[in-house]
């Protein structure tokens, strides 16, 4: 071997070495935070005598957060139903950004907001008392959960969560999380059928209540679906996040191969991305960033379509959508015919390089489309947070002594 070849090995050794420790020390940084606060004991339940005040942990309080939007839609129908709600973050976080954080997900939201550490010590400190009941919102708030000691414990399940990370530390602990005895109460059957598929029923509590959606928040727009024979520009409104569970690179790459396919029709298809920030940058279309309700309204009124890839427990986007009257994408290898069956959307799958044919048929048949927006119209009818809420808080009656 030449100096010069034994260098260049000994330069690729080094890179690499920096590489994996590189790697290590990140996902080490991440998980020491995790495991500071671990606490992977059962719980010993204290049922409560009444329910009067319920308490939600978050990890922390985030804008455009559609798993803390519906815990704030949850506590807000909770307090009208006249208990007494607490919002705490998990992690350090002032109450000031807590409420401006909150207000942007759910304006007029009703509950209050606090850091868990100061919540903690003011029940130390006996200056108030603890909740009735207090709510895990995701696995890595169970540990904060059972410090609760006088409370009773809920874990509002909103996903199966281990199906955000690859086989591995997080995976294991997140799993754990459905074995170690609280009150599970999961937002639609589609988390209560993977939590018992993958981790069994023995020894748990586990109830559902429905998923709902803003049913006053996403008026109903009547479009005329006939028009839809003469489009020359399709306008498909993309829910898209970073997380992978929402198809962040397969979205783009499909839409891209679909609009080369309609160009070949003398149609143009634009894309308008939605969900994620502006520093974003989806291929082949315009990314909108992170939209209020009003500003989703409004691009719902102009699309022609929404898309949305469902591949864990749903979204509530679909159900906005449907809600507005947009024909809605989505992907059947998801969770999305499990809510609203197979004939309600444009259905397609992993494997499809492009849904051109899908959206021909759909436009040169628009009986199609009124009667997926029918059959859609159905599944949301009876839907409501009040209802959900009614359910969440008899689900938890049941522990009353």
């Amino acid at each position: 071997m030449s100096r010069n070849e034994a260098i260049i090995r000994e330069t690729k050794r080094r890179t690499l070495s920096l590489i994996h420790n590189a790697s290590y020390k990140a996902e080490s940084f991440k998980l020491n935070s995790l495991l500071e606060e671990y606490d992977p004991s059962v719980c010993v339940q204290k049922r409560p005598e009444r329910i009067r005040t319920v308490t939600f942990l978050i990890t922390r309080m985030v804008r455009f957060h559609g798993g803390q939007t519906s815990i704030l839609h949850l506590g807000t129908e909770l307090e009208k139903k006249g208990l007494k709600v607490c919002y705490l973050s998990c992690k350090e976080q002032s109450q000031e950004e807590m409420t401006i954080c909150a207000e942007a997900n759910l304006p007029g939201f009703k509950g209050r907001v606090f850091p868990v550490n100061r919540y903690l010590a003011a029940i130390k400190r006996e200056k108030i008392k603890a909740p009735d009941v207090v709510v895990a919102s995701s696995w890595d708030t169970v540990s904060f959960a059972l410090k609760f000691t006088d409370s009773y414990k809920a874990y509002f399940v909103q996903d199966y969560e281990p199906l955000f990370y690859k086989f591995g530390e997080e995976y294991l602990m997140c799993r754990n999380t459905y074995e170690q005895g609280l009150h599970m109460i999961s937002l639609g059957e589609w988390n209560r059928s993977e939590i018992y598929k993958e981790c069994g029923k023995e020894g748990k509590t586990l109830d559902v209540v429905s998923f709902p959606y803003d049913s006053e928040g996403f008026t109903r727009q009547e479009r005329d679906f006939e028009s839809y024979r003469d489009k020359k520009k399709i306008t498909i409104a993309v829910y898209l996040k970073f997380y992978g569970k929402r198809l962040p690179n397969l979205i783009p790459f499909v839409l891209e191969n679909t609009a080369l396919k309609l160009a070949e029709h003398g149609i143009n298809l634009e894309l308008l991305y939605f969900g994620e920030a502006k520093t974003f940058s989806p291929r082949g279309g315009r990314n909108l960033g992170q939209l209020n309700r009003e500003e989703m309204k409004e691009l719902y009124r102009k699309a022609d379509f929404g898309m949305v890839a469902s591949m864990s427990n749903i979204s509530l986007v679909p159900y906005e959508m449907h809600a507005a009257g947009l024909p809605v994408i989505e992907y059947g290898d998801g969770s999305y015919p499990f809510f609203f069956g197979k004939d309600t959307a444009l259905l397609t799958k992993i494997g499809e390089k492009d849904i051109s044919e899908l959206l021909l048929k759909a436009i040169g048949n628009p009986e199609i489309l009124c009667e997926m927006d029918r059959k859609a119209g159905e599944v949301l009818k009876d839907l409501s947070w009040e209802r959900t809420a009614g359910e969440f808080l008899e689900s938890l009656k049941k522990a009353v002594i």
